[in-house]
This record gives C-alpha cells, structure tokens and sequence, in this order.
C-alpha cells in the first residue's frame, strides 16, 4: 500500500484505497454479521444482543460511508486529478470545494472509530459458556480485523489522501 499511496496520481491512490481498504470492508461485514447470528443462535447473553445492535448500527454508518467516498468524492477526486494531468481549468464537481465534503468524512471517521471503541467494550463483556468458545473466538478475531482495517482506512485517506486532494484543488485554483 505504501508504494501506491507515494503515487503521484490521486486517482490510482483513491483506487488503491477502494481494492485495499473499503473491498474488504465490503466483504467482512456480511461474514461478521453472519458469525454473530451463528453465536447469538446457540446462546441468550444479553450483552451479545447488545453487541449485535452495535454493530448492525455501526455497518450501516461504514457502507453509508464507503458509499458517499466511492460515489461522490473520489470521482471528484479523480476529475480533479484528470484536470491537473491534462493542465486543464478546475472541473465543475458536486461540490463548490472538496474541503466541505472532506471534513465530513473526517467527522464520520471519528463517529465510526467511537463506534468501534463501544464495539470493542460490548465485546469484552460477553461471556459465553465453552461450547461456543470456538465460534466466539473466530467472531472476535473478525471484528479485530474489521478494527484494524478501518483504523488503517482512515489515518491512509485523513493523512495522506485528503491533504493531497485539498493541495491539488488550491493547484487548479
């Protein structure tokens, strides 16, 4: 990933994200989701149904999130890049400047990684009788994944890509 986010290109740095990052994402919230109603089937924790709660709640905001960032902003992102590889005029985008909506997501970053940090107390107060230990295990090791690569999503998009975009808009300015 490193390599791909030295890339000059914007554009190719906002696809990196979207194959590395959010394409996992995709796939992991299905197979969380599946993996906690395999555990809440075969046990009554009332912590679990909590748990479960939380994260419905929480992979709604990510796939609202991914959403808005493949739909309208690396687009505008990329027309942005397109402009600058080309010597052309700023394009006309969604937005007047892409800090608004950058700040935005900057904002739901926060909200999801609180969301995680609930996701994470929730977690540590299930207790579950052995016979579920197995399943329990491979679904808290999903969720530690799902943390880290969300985690690893944002600080790669608010330290390397946003400063980029917000410095190749004032470029075009």
């Amino acid at each position: 990933m490193e390599r791909l986010v030295d890339n000059p290109d914007i554009a190719v740095v906002c696809d990196a994200i979207v194959a590395r990052y959010h394409a996992g994402l995709q796939e992991a919230l299905p197979r969380i989701r599946d993996a906690m109603a395999s555990v809440s089937a075969t046990a009554a924790s009332p912590e679990l149904a909590l748990l479960r709660v939380a994260f419905d709640e929480l992979a709604e905001q990510i796939e609202y999130h991914l959403a808005k960032e493949e739909h309208l902003l690396f687009p505008a992102f990329a027309a942005l890049s397109a402009a600058d590889r080309t010597g052309g005029d700023r394009p006309a985008t969604a937005f007047v400047t892409v800090l608004h909506p950058i700040r935005a997501m900057e904002a739901e970053h926060v909200r999801i990684e609180q969301a995680l940090d609930r996701l994470r107390e929730l977690a540590r107060a299930v207790v579950e009788p052995d016979a579920l230990a197995a399943n329990w295990r491979q679904c808290l090791a999903e969720l530690a994944t799902l943390d880290a690569d969300l985690r690893a999503d944002h600080r790669t998009e608010n330290e390397v890509l946003f400063p980029r975009a917000l410095e190749l808009e004032r470029r075009l300015l």
